[in-house]
């Protein structure tokens, strides 16, 4: 790959898939869509996941989780995170963040169940 950050994300999204997968989780890369685009992990239905492996934190956190939350539509889930690689920590560190109105939902669907 010659590009440099493709490729460092293409790693961090690898790493993620195979940690979830690990834990009896079955994640998966899904080939890329362009426009379309869908995520960068399935397999956590009825989320997708969105990885970002930015030194820029607030960048990170921003395009993650608008890229989440718009992907899940393209994708046809419920609901959307953004996994933040974590400077100097393994991938098991990372952060799992989406904004308020989607934990709001998912929390209230928690309750529901229980």
């Amino acid at each position: 790959m010659s590009n440099p950050n493709k490729a460092k994300g293409t790693a961090f999204e690898s790493a993620i898939r195979d940690h979830l997968k690990a834990n009896g989780i079955p994640a998966y890369r899904p080939a890329q869509e362009g426009y379309k685009d869908v995520g960068d992990l399935h397999g956590v239905s009825p989320f997708i996941l969105q990885a970002k492996n930015y030194k820029d934190l607030a960048s990170a956190l921003r395009e993650g989780v608008d890229g989440a939350n718009k992907q899940r539509l393209h994708a046809g889930e419920r609901w959307g995170a953004a996994v933040i690689k974590r400077a100097r920590k393994g991938t098991a560190d990372a952060y799992v963040v989406m904004d308020l109105a989607t934990f709001t939902e998912v929390l209230a669907e928690l309750r529901q169940q229980a």
